[in-house]
């Protein structure tokens, strides 16, 4: 059985995707045991381990999927995933961003599922100015085409109303009240840490530096491996993610599913977006929306002082800046559509 399980468990946006590819390449690379971060528990080769935790979780009732999502799990991911952690004999990391949104009840079975070897549990925080925009962008990402407009303002009512108290599929805020957050994952493991994403335009590696520190195991590099920064997630554009919504708005009214619009987008943001020299600035918070961002992080921020859970950063990284990127104009919308709209045009090349 695996000494420990230093698990990570976001949330999304939180320099997750960049964490695990580090881990992913730690393996590849034989920097430490394949047990240490196993990538390999069904038949192919997985970043993180969402699938088999996701699956437990499912499995237990405690995790609300939209309806064509996971649907082909049977319990299978989850017993490969904990037959690799029993089969360990040091210590094991497991990393899926998913296990933010659990209630308590979700997250006592994580660990019990896990027992028994002591659990100890890393979150990634970062400040909700950066969050908000790039989990909306995750969100077109994932096929959806809610307005932006639309969604912050059901994260705004779902803050005001704390649904996420009595619903299970009001996750946002169980996700991101950090101290809440923390508190709920140490009432059942060994041991919870925060670990504060840095302030924009600092260096990609100190988040690395930072989560080495909290998951206490030497055998991890000091410094991390490089990786392609794209296949770590890489954020679009202010203007390509509205152009991508439009996209996505179009292609589900037509009756198109969300495979065949999320394979258009990986092929857009490949060569459509990716390759234009000047693709703009990334995407901020509306003007009206930034006083009322900064006003919820102060509050999660001294919420999560309070809790007496130890962090590993500054909680300053957690506070909104003054120079939030705003939205793009419409010239700058059309320039990337019609980038995309150029693309199509070509037609299709070898590396499609």
């Amino acid at each position: 059985m695996a000494r420990r399980v230093v698990l990570h468990i976001g949330p999304r946006k939180t320099a997750t995707t960049y964490l695990q590819r580090v881990l992913q390449r730690c393996v590849e690379d034989a920097a430490i045991p394949a047990t240490a971060y196993p990538v390999r528990t069904r038949g192919r080769v997985d970043h993180n381990h969402v699938p088999g935790l996701i699956d437990l979780a499912r499995s237990q009732g405690e995790i609300s999927l939209q309806e064509d999502a996971w649907t082909h799990q049977d319990g299978s991911d989850a017993r490969a995933l904990l037959d690799a952690v029993s089969s360990a004999d040091g210590d094991v990391i497991l990393s899926a961003e998913a296990l933010s949104v659990l209630r308590a009840s979700g997250a006592a079975a994580v660990v019990t599922a896990l027992a028994p070897a002591p659990v100890d549990v890393v979150i990634t925080a970062r400040d909700l100015g950066r969050v908000l925009p790039s989990s909306w962008q995750q969100h077109m990402r994932n096929g959806n085409f809610e307005a932006y407009d639309d969604y912050l303002a059901l994260r705004s009512e779902e803050r005001t109303s704390r649904r996420e108290e009595a619903e299970l599929g009001r996750g946002f805020w169980r996700a991101y009240r950090y101290g809440q957050l923390a508190r709920r994952w140490a009432q059942v493991a060994r041991s919870a840490c925060v670990v504060t994403v840095p302030a924009s335009g600092a260096d990609v590696s100190e988040i690395w530096r930072r989560f080495r520190e909290a998951a206490v195991m030497p055998a991890l590099p000091e410094q991390p491996p490089a990786i392609d920064l794209e296949a770590a997630n890489i954020s679009l554009t202010a203007a390509e993610s509205m152009a991508l919504q439009g996209l996505n708005l179009v292609a589900r009214r037509e009756g198109e599913g969300r495979r065949e619009v999320r394979a258009w987008q990986r092929l857009l943001i490949r060569r459509g977006w990716t390759e234009r020299p000047d693709r703009g600035p990334r995407l901020g918070l509306p003007e009206g929306m930034v006083a009322t961002v900064r006003a919820w992080a102060e509050e999660d921020r001294a919420d999560l002082a309070a809790s007496g859970i130890r962090i590993i950063g500054s909680l300053d990284d957690l506070s909104v800046s003054t120079q939030t990127p705003g939205m793009p104009d419409a010239a700058a919308v059309a320039e990337a559509a019609g980038a995309a709209i150029l693309l199509m045009l070509r037609g299709p090349r070898r590396d499609a």
